[in-house]
Formats: structure tokens, C-alpha cells, sequence
């Protein structure tokens, strides 16, 4: 399926020009549509906070949280003004994660940022990646929290173990699968003959235009999601396509392991598909 619609969230953090910035570029490559959704996140007050809270207090906050948006807004919107590409801005109240998840049910693609754990005020952002990549509707796109991204994708290696998890990310991973100038499927520590699955899935690909190689490597003193992020660095690939493995109970993310390590170490834009 081809995008036409990206969903991009906003906030006040030091990546968001990279990341308009990435948005925009893609846009302007799919001739899609931008959404941009700007998240406001609701005062509340701690349970054990016993004390009397002025309504001045709820106020100002919310009122401080206003004029970031409209900051942010701004900004979008100047840096829009240089490319030709349809735009709409929503700004909303509530818990970012659900917010976002909703817009995602009529888009092709969200993106968001990685979140710097170091950063002031990130009660929303540090975690929205986390949530969202095995709860959203359709594939999101993290961001990295350092560097710019404005052309990336001419390599992409795509985390490949025959799962439905990594083939759904493969297919949600066409359009940019199409434009890479390399692809490489990639399988970590295999424990059983992938010949037959191998050539399926390259023979599939080439159906689609998509000229592709395997790659089957043994890392054995380290963990996937390390295997992968070396492999990225000795590939010089500039993104990656991989499956989501996790679930939501209760709001506690339980994360696959590879996927915990590349949200929080990754340093190339990642595809993640549920």
C-alpha cells in the first residue's frame, strides 16, 4: 500500500526540526498528505499529594502547555512553507500514546521520536515510541533522538526470522523497500535450515521489483537486538525494517528483547510493524 497519509507527532523537544524536517521529505517523496498532532498532556495531581492545589496552579500549566503547542506549530508551519505538501495541524488533550493511536486507525504511517531519556519534561515523549509500536493501528516510524535524517533508506536491513511479526513489518516496509538501493534480509543466530523460507520470501520480493539479499550471521555472546545494531554499522545501512514482539497488560509494556534494545539504542530510523 502506498502512503499517503503520515501522521507526525509534535512536541517541544530538540529533535522536532530533524524530524519535520524527515516528514517533509518523505511527503514530498510519496506526495502524501501530513498530519501533524500535537498532544497536550492533562494535569493531574498525585494521589499522595495531600495538600491543597490552587486552580491557578492546573491553569498555568495548562496554559504553558498551549503556547508549546502553538510554538510548535509555528515552526511546522514555516518549514512547510519551502515544500509543496498538503498539511493539517490537530492539537488535543489527553494521554499522548491513546491520542496518537487514535489518529493512527485512518493513516499510513505515524512518526514519532525515540525520546531522550536525559530530557526535562518528558513524561509523554520517553515512552510514546515504546507504546505505540505494539499497539498502533498501522507501522511507525521512530526517529532517532541524535542526528538528522532528512535522506535515509538507500540500504535498509530488515530483521528477518520467518515470524508473522517480521513479515508483516516486511510488507508494511514495501514503499520504502521499493526506492531502497539495497535491502537486506537479515537473520540472527538461526537455529534450523532457513533454505526453502530464504528463497520464498527473495523470490517474492523480486515479484515486487525488489532485488534482495540474505544475510544469516551468528552472534553468540550477544544478544539480538546488539547483533542487529552491529550489523547495521558493518552494513552501513541507514535504516531498519523489523517486527515488534510485545503486548499491553494493563499499560505494562512487556517488550520482546530486541525490540527494547533498539528503541533504546538505535541509530538509524526504524520501521516497527506489530
Amino acid at each position: 500500500m502506498p502512503i499517503k497519509t503520515i501522521l507526525l507527532h509534535l512536541n517541544n523537544d530538540p529533535q522536532l526540526d530533524a524530524r519535520i524536517e524527515t516528514v517533509l521529505g518523505l511527503a514530498v517523496e510519496h506526495k502524501a498528505h501530513v498530519k501533524a498532532l500535537y498532544t497536550i498532556a492533562r494535569v493531574t495531581i498525585p494521589t499522595s499529594f495531600m495538600g491543597y492545589v490552587p486552580p491557578e496552579f492546573i491553569e498555568q500549566a495548562h496554559s504553558v502547555e498551549k503556547e508549546n503547542a502553538a510554538k510548535a506549530t509555528e515552526k511546522l508551519q514555516k518549514l512547510a512553507s519551502r515544500v509543496d505538501v498538503s498539511l493539517e495541524i490537530v492539537v488535543e488533550e489527553g494521554y499522548a500514546p491513546d491520542v496518537i493511536k487514535s489518529h493512527a486507525l485512518a493513516v499510513d504511517l505515524v512518526v514519532v521520536g525515540q525520546g531522550d531519556p536525559d530530557a526535562e519534561n518528558n513524561t509523554q515523549s520517553r515512552y510514546i515510541a515504546e507504546e505505540l509500536v505494539i499497539g498502533s493501528s498501522c507501522p511507525v516510524l521512530v526517529i532517532p533522538f541524535t542526528g538528522k535524517y532528512g535522506n535515509f533508506g538507500d540500504h535498509i536491513v530488515v530483521g528477518w526470522n520467518n515470524s508473522r511479526e517480521a513479515s508483516r513489518a516486511l510488507h508494511e516496509a514495501m514503499p520504502f523497500l521499493e526506492k531502497a538501493k539495497k535491502v537486506t534480509l537479515l537473520s540472527i543466530n538461526a537455529t534450523e535450515d532457513e533454505g526453502e523460507e530464504t528463497a520464498q520470501i527473495l523470490a517474492h520480493l523480486k515479484r515486487h521489483g525488489i532485488t534482495a539479499e540474505f544475510k544469516s550471521g551468528a552472534w553468540p555472546d550477544l544478544s539480538v537486538g546488539d547483533a542487529i545494531l552491529d550489523a547495521l554499522v558493518d552494513y552501513s545501512a541507514n535504516m531498519l525494517v523489523m517486527g515488534a514482539y510485545g503486548h499491553s497488560r494493563l499499560r505494562e509494556m512487556i517488550l520482546g528483547g530486541a525490540t527494547n534494545t533498539i528503541l533504546n539504542h538505535m541509530t538509524a530510523p526504524v520501521l516497527f510493524a506489530h
